[in-house]
């Protein structure tokens, strides 16, 4: 059954906390869990099950629904239907990440399945589906992040720094303990002439990024290089220096999904003229800067394998899937620590992963106590709070036909009839501003303001309206808030006030 429930975006933390409320009221909660497999925290502080208890005691459904702007009694039923089925599967995608309360958002639905016992056995179980393909596998696990390191280690973190320096073989002290700039951090360092030169790799920043106008600026003020199959694209629009880089056809490698499993994509045609794989690119750029000697592996398979070593020496242990294996069989699930090893189903559960010890139902060894945390996560103010002025929500996000910045999709004949460049607005809302169907409107927030085409729909609320981030027609991100969450750095895309006008009023 489908449990959605319409909330305000940026109101996640008090729907959750007022369901959980619900789990206590009904006695749903998972004693076993709670006694020998969860610890609580509020921020650094660690906290006991009564103190747990008592703030959850805030968060009554009849006090959420005012904020989240769902009934009461809705938020009873899906209380009720989440913790009594047989299995609850939670799937979500980027409406719950991308907003400056996403970690918490993300913390509470982990901690109803924890709660309620729905964790670690087939169906039960919380899967957020991340926003782009390898997101997982070829950025969050290789530690292509500004903070990170390699499987789950931390930039500033002295002995996963020495240990990464050991199996890289650099001298010790060689990596910053300082971690380097968050996307957005980044982008804001360009404007202020902090960073004189950057590479854009697999991403069109010049679109996507939020509060945009800003951060073309910052483009222009600095040397860009970017790596691009496809040109123009917004963000070639300000690179000095644009390389052309092979399609996945046309290029080797191996990339991880959500549900931890790494496919094989082996090369079909070779890419035409001087374009070249991103590893290619890149060996060659260090080779420029006088650092090849770093780079002892060149190729897609010797570049897997020293990715298996550097796995061993963590919990990520996926040494077993070799190459070969990955040749012959349709992606394995790590860990997977020895090449006779199945692949891991479900982590935490002793005689299922082999990284997990014990007799136990769990072993959550990421952490020393092997408990998993349960966070006190308080609902803060909304982001940009609608006003007289600014009367409405504006939300942004995808259609199933185009994909992101539709460089691709852009250019495909059968999908070129689609067009995105659209506001969908209740007709309750039209009718409140002199809004007909098919009207071309101006966008405002407080930020900067986009032209859209008016498109009445019931889908959306009352109060909100909704456009699409593909087009480079209509840069709807000129209006789109960049204020983000303080720990995961995602932007705040989901909700900034807006004003709707029509062209011809304005």
């Amino acid at each position: 059954m489908d449990l959605h429930l319409p909330i305000l975006p940026g109101t996640d933390v008090s729907l959750y906390n007022a369901m959980i409320y619900v789990f206590l009221e009904e006695n749903f909660i998972d004693a076993d869990m709670v006694a020998h497999y969860l610890s609580f925290q509020e921020g650094e502080q660690k906290r006991t099950f009564d103190d747990f208890t008592r703030h959850i005691a805030k968060y009554q459904p009849e006090t959420a629904a005012k904020t989240c702007g769902v009934t009461a009694r809705d938020i009873r039923e899906a209380a009720f239907l989440f913790a009594s089925s047989k299995a609850t599967l939670s799937l979500w995608t980027m409406g719950l990440n991308q907003q400056v309360q996403g970690t918490a958002s993300n913390r509470l639905v982990s901690a109803m399945h924890l709660l309620t016992g729905h964790f670690g056995r087939p169906g039960a179980t919380p899967f957020s589906l991340t926003g782009q393909p390898n997101a997982c596998g070829g950025v969050r696990d290789t530690g292509s992040l500004a903070h990170a390191l390699p499987n789950g280690r931390l930039v500033a973190n002295p002995k996963h720094r020495e240990e990464m320096e050991d199996l890289w073989k650099v001298p010790r002290g060689r990596i910053s303990p300082k971690p380097g700039y968050h996307t957005v951090a980044l982008f804001d360092a360009m404007n202020r002439g902090a960073v004189k030169c950057c590479l854009v790799m697999c991403t069109n920043p010049g679109q996507t990024l939020p509060n945009v106008t800003v951060y073309r600026e910052g483009m222009e003020k600095t040397f860009l290089v970017v790596v691009d199959a496809f040109h123009p694209t917004e963000t070639t629009k300000f690179a000095d220096v644009v390389l052309p880089a092979a399609l996945w056809v046309e290029k080797e490698g191996v990339t991880g999904n959500a549900e931890r499993r790494y496919h094989l994509y082996p090369k079909l045609v070779d890419p035409p003229g001087e374009a070249k794989s991103d590893l290619e690119i890149l060996v060659d750029l260090a080779t420029r800067l006088g650092h090849g000697d770093l780079i002892a592996a060149r190729t897609p398979q010797d570049v897997w394998d020293e990715w298996r070593k550097v796995s061993a020496h963590s919990k990520y242990n996926f040494e077993g899937i070799t190459y070969e294996r990955l040749q012959r069989e349709r992606g394995i699930l790590w860990p997977c620590p020895t090449e006779t090893h199945p692949g891991t189903k479900r982590r935490y559960v002793p005689g299922q992963d082999p990284m997990a010890s014990g007799t136990g139902r769990f072993d959550f060894y990421g952490k020393s106590d092997g408990r998993a945390v349960v966070w006190l996560d308080h609902q803060e103010e909304p982001l940009d709070l609608y006003t007289d002025e600014y009367p409405l929500i504006f939300n942004t996000g995808r259609i199933l036909e185009h994909w992101h910045t539709m460089t691709i999709t852009g250019q495909a004949p059968t999908l070129k009839n689609i067009h995105p460049d659209y506001l969908e607005i209740h007709p309750y809302d039209a009718h409140r501003f002199k809004i007909t169907d098919g009207d071309p409107v101006i966008v405002k927030s407080r930020r900067g303001e986009v032209e859209l085409r008016a498109r009445l729909s019931d889908i959306v609320q009352p109060g909100m309206v909704f456009a699409t981030m593909h087009s480079a027609r209509h840069l709807i991100n000129q209006s789109t808030h960049d204020a983000h969450d303080p720990f995961s750095k995602q932007p705040a895309y989901k909700r900034c006030a807006v004003s709707v006008r029509t062209k011809t009023a304005s």
